[in-house]
């Protein structure tokens, strides 16, 4: 059985508690955990995380680890992400949620509004960047989204799009099994940053960005609410991603400092299988 580890819980600590997990710092809304309590559609009704998943199993429910019960959810059966179990990539994906073919999302049980300070991670593996692809979002007023392969952006409460476009740094790899990424999207005291975190096993998963200030130049700021309702998409069926999700961590009043973001990030890149 895949998917070992006790359910986790929303935690608040002080700063002097040693590091445990996500939870180890205040205000975790959701966790959308690596290869944890994820659950298919027949032949495997009900099984969480079973070795007996065939590849493209079709999940219909994703839980909340951060003791919120705010689970990522999909019933129409088109839309539904997929188990990804391919053998000739060595199974690098095998624990995540594939969004396959800009065509599959998820919704939240509950939306979250973010009001004051927050942060986002997101754990993935791009299939490619041809198309405007979405992270997360509520309709077309709030989102989180790659342009392409060097452009974020983000749109919080309806209007005053913010872009971060990187050009001396490396573009996001896609189509690479061997390669992934976390991006962090932060507000802190309404400024907003974009981080970059990406590599292969082999460079410790940072030997491409090691939390790469992404455009750095770029002083966005935004006060807005900050809706979030659906996972893969700004909202049903639209710019969906095109890819597989391994975390996704929100924070609801908490922006992670530089040595927080890295406890973190060394975390979620040594979950494997």
């Amino acid at each position: 059985m895949l998917g070992l580890g006790n359910r986790v819980t929303n935690s608040y600590v002080q700063s002097s508690t040693p590091y445990v997990n996500p939870s180890s710092f205040s205000n975790l809304t959701l966790w959308l955990q690596f290869n944890k309590d994820i659950f298919v559609d027949e032949p495997d009704a009900g099984n969480s995380n079973d070795d007996s998943w065939s590849h493209n199993d079709k999940i219909f429910r994703w839980q909340d680890q951060s003791g919120n019960n705010n689970h990522a959810v999909q019933d129409t059966s088109g839309d539904k992400p997929r188990t990804d179990m391919v053998e000739g990539n060595g199974l690098a994906d095998k624990g995540s949620v594939k969004f396959a073919n800009r065509a599959k999302f998820m919704d939240l049980t509950s939306n979250i509004e973010l009001t004051g300070d927050f942060t986002i991670m997101i754990r993935f593996r791009l299939t490619n960047t041809s198309n405007p692809i979405a992270f997360l979002g509520n309709s077309t007023t709030d989102l989180l989204k790659l342009e392409d392969s060097r452009d974020v952006r983000a749109l919080i409460g309806g209007s005053g799009a913010s872009t971060w476009y990187e050009s001396s740094a490396a573009a996001l790899p896609s189509g690479d099994p061997t390669k992934r990424s976390i991006i962090t999207f932060t507000r802190s005291s309404g400024v907003l940053n974009v981080r970059l975190n990406t590599g292969t096993a082999s460079g410790s998963w940072k030997d491409i960005h090691d939390d790469v200030n992404w455009d750095a130049a770029e002083n966005h700021t935004d006060s807005d609410t900050f809706t979030i309702s659906n996972i893969g998409t700004t909202s049903d069926d639209n710019t969906n991603f095109n890819g597989n999700f391994f975390d996704v961590l929100i924070y609801n009043g908490t922006a992670l400092t530089t040595a927080q973001r890295k406890q973190n990030y060394d975390y979620l890149v040594g979950q494997t299988l």
